[in-house]
């Protein structure tokens, strides 16, 4: 406790006090003198006594004085250390008047440290100035108008406010006011950071929006009881109901056929048959997975309209299911032209049989019953013996004649529940199910053998055409639809070896298969280690400049027998089997390794762009693969760029998002590939911290034809542009599609029309060698 010390008073009461007990006394004294004895004491008393309480009396008051002082200075001190320990811009000011009483400034009496940051000023040379010496404030503008009418009413003000000083270090500050006697206490929080971060997030926001309404297909989103929360243009032009009827009113199973969605419900299981309608259509989403079905939409005026109704959950951060969103597009005009291609695709013009596709469909429904009721099936493949001679001597016309007349007579030759289809050329297939023994087999195929024999009469012609059939029965020696097909075919060439016109049925010992999946795993097991494996890279070019910029890393396999084998042969493979591991570190090593090289040969800052499969992206030391890669290579990391697609981002998202925010410290870049194909939230472009987005090429295929197309293009370049994200458009095919992406302002473009995917040494040449192979944007 800080020690209490008297001081002379400083009021006229004290003075007075202490100065009138001498008096008193002085008084008393002078009256003893002169006066009688026993009045002289009497009054000596009453002097001394008065004398005494008012020194008293003064000398209490003093001592209270002190103590609300030394309080004070207390409370000061504490003030200046709550002051300085503020986290915003505190300040006092005490009001400047003019003669008239009206406040003309205000004056700074005090100003914390982060006062003096905030304005960039010391405080020895702000205090004792006025607001409008050391800020833009002007004396006529509503802020200082603000401020008087806190000091003049009492009212606080609290406001935000931007700032266009340039010596004031934020672009953004929340104003607080409050009147303190004749003064403010005035609070600046620098809030730029959450204006910038809110800016960002309305972007976001009105690009979601802008994909949402603007989209071409039905889009309706729904709570997690199935009731419609939102819905675009396109739904209301499908259901043929407006937002108002339905947003807030209605569950989506008001769309539906209540019959279809109860048919459905039963195939669920038993234990789903009282759930409502609602569950049957997000039963397989639930657990954030997209289910796709085809559906009756049932419209408002009561008409019924197929559609393709993909649903998906929407999950929070947590993972919980906050609700759904629905995507339809009617498929009319698709089913008709499907009932027409379908035809096409599974019969054959010329004679009327069942095609290729029909066939494999009709082949393993009839093993399928086998299986289930324990009965045969029996397949014979029939080729006609020398039918090119025919063709040869006698043309095409005469050709078709005898396949037209082959094909009416084995209609006739077997029963109404066989199959009978063209396989192509001069091949024909009979399914016979319902076999019951190896004897019936050879009958039948004596048969076909016998009723295919006969001449036929070809322009005043006599021609004699023998066929060769082979057979294999299920599931004596083949085990499902595919291998009783190609066993049969395997035994009819037996047939013809063996001198034509005559069956052969198929045994064990003519057991000769081509690579199949299991060969085909060991050989890519063994690619690696025989070096069979090898990168290609496609050119990236700028819209602007016409500068390649970058390429994409693409994996190709030489088999040593089969040859070049296809990505989409092995890829998904690898996949499955988890060979893409291996192969993914190899990619990763090989491709930083060679697009080092290539940017050192050409002394061009290129960005090398590398595939990252769903399963790479589970990998635990995934990160550790790509920091060795970049290690080993002497690649700098801003020149890796990764390639993801939008559904590996609803996988598991807390976890990617660490991951992929691990890959990005190391300087790595981010690309979201085949942009648009895919319904995970728009919110995750921020999360995720994208540097790219390539639009998938199918809406570049598509821009030059269809409207749509084209709107989600723009929609996609414009919104990713306003968010600071380059876009790359892939799959860039023809000239007319480049003067679109062009005219819309694309950041780049990948194609084979552009460039093709060439080795490493080929990219040197094509980008060293004008018209080589990478197109030039001079004349576009």
């Amino acid at each position: 406790m800080r020690s209490l010390t008297l001081h002379p008073p400083k009021t006229w009461v004290g003075k007075a006090g202490l100065y009138g007990v001498p008096v008193c006394l002085a008084l008393a004294l002078f009256w003893w003198l002169h006066s009688d004895a026993y009045l002289v004491g009497m009054a000596v008393a009453a002097l001394a006594a008065t004398g005494t309480a008012v020194a008293l009396w003064t000398l209490w008051q003093e001592h209270a004085r002190v103590v609300e002082r030394n309080g004070a200075s207390e409370a000061h001190s504490q003030f200046l250390a709550a002051a300085e320990a503020n986290l915003d811009a505190f300040s006092l000011f005490e009001a400047v008047r003019d003669r008239d009483g009206l406040i003309v400034d205000f004056r700074f009496l005090y100003v914390n440290a982060n006062t003096e940051r905030l304005v960039g000023l010391p405080r020895s040379r702000i205090l004792g100035r006025t607001l409008c010496e050391v800020t833009k404030v002007s004396r006529q503008g509503r802020l200082f108008a603000n401020y008087c009418r806190v000091v003049n009413t009492g009212e606080p003000l609290s406001e935000d406010l931007p700032i266009k000083d340039s010596n004031i270090k934020a672009s953004w500050l929340r104003l607080q006011a409050v009147k303190l006697g004749d003064g403010l206490a005035l609070t600046c929080s620098d809030i730029s950071a959450a204006k910038a971060a809110g800016e960002q997030y309305r972007q976001l926001a009105e690009f979601t929006d802008s994909i949402f309404q603007n989209a071409p297909f039905s889009m309706i989103a729904t709570d997690t009881h199935g009731l419609i929360t939102a819905m675009n243009v396109a739904a209301e032009k499908l259901s043929g109901y407006s937002r108002d009827e339905l947003v807030g009113k209605s569950p989506l199973t008001l769309l539906h056929d209540e019959k279809e969605l109860a048919a459905r419900r039963s195939e669920l299981g038993p234990g789903d048959l009282q759930r409502d309608g609602f569950y049957v259509l997000t039963a397989g989403v639930a657990a954030g997975e997209m289910d796709e079905k085809e559906w009756t939409l049932v419209r408002r005026d009561g008409a019924r309209t197929p559609i393709n109704l993909a649903m998906r959950a929407v999950t929070s951060g947590e993972g919980a299911v906050s609700g759904f969103v629905g995507i339809a597009f009617d498929i009319t005009e698709r089913k008709q032209m499907l009932d027409y291609v379908t035809h096409l695709a599974t019969h054959d013009q010329l004679t009327g049989l069942a095609g290729r596709a029909l066939l494999q469909d009709k082949t393993v429904q009839a093993v399928e019953q086998a299986r289930r009721y324990g009965t045969k099936v029996a397949v014979f493949m029939i080729d006609l013996d020398q039918f090119k001679r025919i063709n040869d001597s006698l043309g095409h016309v005469a050709g078709d004649h005898v396949l037209v007349e082959t094909a009416n007579r084995l209609r006739r030759a077997v029963r109404s529940t066989d199959i009978v289809a063209r396989m192509g050329g001069d091949e024909f297939v009979v399914v016979m199910p319902d076999i019951t023994s190896l004897a019936d087999v050879e009958q039948c195929a004596a048969n076909l053998v016998a009723k295919l024999a006969p001449e036929i009469s070809i322009d005043q012609h006599l021609m004699q055409v023998t066929a060769s059939v082979g057979v294999c029965i299920y599931p004596d020696f083949a085990a499902d639809a595919k291998h009783l097909l190609k066993r049969a075919d395997s035994a009819m060439y037996v047939a013809k070896e063996n001198g034509r016109n005559q069956h052969q049925i198929f045994s064990l010992d003519m057991l000769k298969e081509s690579v199949d999946r299991l060969s085909m795993e060991h050989a890519l097991r063994h690619a690696l280690a025989n070096n069979e494996l090898h990168m290609h890279y496609q050119p990236q070019v700028s819209l602007t400049t016409g500068a390649v910029t970058g390429m994409e890393a693409l994996l190709r396999w030489t088999h040593p027998k089969l040859g070049k084998m296809a990505p989409e042969q092995f890829i998904s493979l690898a996949e499955e089997t988890g060979l893409i591991v291996p192969i993914g570190a190899w990619a990763f090593v090989t491709a930083c390794r060679e697009g080092k090289a290539l940017i050192d040969e050409l002394g061009m800052d290129l960005t090398v762009s590398v595939n990252l499969s769903p399963r790479q992206l589970q990998q635990r030391n995934l990160v550790q693969i790509i920091e060795n890669a970049l290690k080993a290579s002497g690649l700098p990391a801003r020149n890796l760029e990764i390639e993801i697609t939008e559904g590996m981002l609803m996988v598991n998202s807390c976890g990617n998002l660490a991951k992929l925010q691990q890959i990005r410290e190391l300087g790595v870049g981010i690309s979201i590939d085949d942009f648009g194909t895919g319904f995970s939230s728009f919110s995750y472009l921020l999360q995720y911290q994208v540097d790219r987005l390539k639009i998938d090429q199918s809406f570049v295929k598509k821009s030059v034809t269809d409207a749509n197309a084209a709107a989600v293009v723009r929609t996609i370049i414009a919104m990713s542009h306003g968010l600071n994200i380059r876009v790359v458009a892939e799959g860039v095919e023809t000239d007319e599609q480049l003067r679109f992406l062009l005219r819309r302002k694309c950041d780049e473009a990948q194609g084979n029309f552009v460039a093709a995917a060439v080795s490493a040494q080929d990219f040197i040449t094509a980008v060293r060698t004008p018209g080589s192979g990478i197109l030039t944007l001079r004349n576009h």
